[in-house]
């Protein structure tokens, strides 16, 4: 069975399906992004005027963070060489890759739960959010 549109133009939008797939991509990023963006300036809105304090709790534990973003650039690696493996037919490299990559989304969780912790020990908890308060004033 062959997957219309792949090559040519459907004839109503004058769009093949990559192209119309790489659109509805770019749309949903300006939709997460803009949420984002608006949540931040809402937050930013209605904080009591104290933003540079607020950030001083909020401060990141660098080593983690960095730690954390070099095992998830190695699950993304290891994912990779995972499928490459398994479109070359090598079962047994795919399975030491495939394991490679669930091991490493154990490690970002093991990293996560030390970083939540030490929030939490700092009282930093999800509903102590400013913007979740009344601005009544």
């Amino acid at each position: 069975m062959e997957i219309p549109y792949t090559i040519e133009a459907h004839p109503e939008t004058g769009l093949n399906n990559g192209k119309i797939g790489i659109w509805l991509f770019l749309a949903s990023e300006v939709m997460l992004f803009g949420a984002l963006f608006a949540t931040f300036i809402m937050l930013r809105l209605g904080a009591d005027g104290n933003w540079g304090a607020m950030q001083a709790e909020a401060e990141l534990n660098v080593p983690l963070a960095t730690l954390n973003t070099a095992v998830l650039i190695g699950s993304s690696l290891t994912m990779v060489m995972a499928w490459a493996s398994l479109m070359r037919g090598q079962l047994t490299r795919f399975r030491v890759f495939g394991w490679a990559t669930v091991g490493c989304g154990g490690i970002f969780l093991v990293i996560k739960y030390f970083e939540y912790t030490a929030k939490f020990a700092h009282d930093h908890y999800p509903e102590s959010s400013t913007f979740s308060r009344s601005t009544s004033r």
